[in-house]
């Protein structure tokens, strides 16, 4: 099946709730407007590619197959990542160690936005955004609370980049989600 969308270039926000812990009980939601049937890590096809995966759960449109982690830095045991998916053509940020209230937010050129509060859990993804060839893409993680016991300040901020030049070799292990 093919779908074709477009996306302005506009500032799109949204939070996506629940369903990303890796602990959380039963699968994630749906995306409205989601048309797609793959399950969470399954090799089935994706349920969208490009444009009209933004804003979408990487996991339930089974863009998390084959998606490579682009950049990643961490601060005590909180870590932010920047995912890639070459069959999806899209990026998502990735935040583990979280506490409840730490945000999440992705950005790619020219400008789109994504972000994500975590509620529940440690784990959040932020919802996907699309990448044409030539991108970039910058993730930012806030410790809203702070972690003292893990020496992170209140309101200390994470942030890496990636662009085409970040991706690995085709050689490289897939990582999961």
């Amino acid at each position: 099946m093919t779908v074709v969308g477009a996306v302005a270039s506009v500032i799109l926000t949204s939070v996506f709730e629940g369903g990303d812990d890796e602990e959380a009980k039963g699968a994630p939601p749906a995306a409205s407007g989601s048309s797609g049937t793959a399950t969470p890590g399954s090799a089935a096809s994706p349920s969208c590619a490009a444009e009209t995966c933004v804003g979408l759960d990487p996991r339930t449109a089974g863009c998390d197959v084959g998606a490579r982690t682009l950049e990643k830095d961490w601060v005590g045991t909180m870590q932010l990542e920047i995912r890639y998916s070459e069959r999806c053509a899209t990026v998502w940020g990735k935040l583990t160690g979280a506490r409840p209230g730490d945000t999440v937010t992705i950005n790619t050129t020219p400008s789109q936005r994504q972000a994500a509060s975590v509620r529940e859990g440690q784990t959040k993804y932020t919802p996907m955004l699309a990448v044409e060839d030539d991108f970039s893409a910058q993730a930012t993680a806030t410790a809203v609370s702070g972690k003292q016991d893990e020496e992170i300040p209140k309101g200390y901020t994470l942030r890496v980049g990636a662009d085409r030049t970040s991706l690995p070799s085709a050689s490289a292990n897939a990582q999961p989600v």
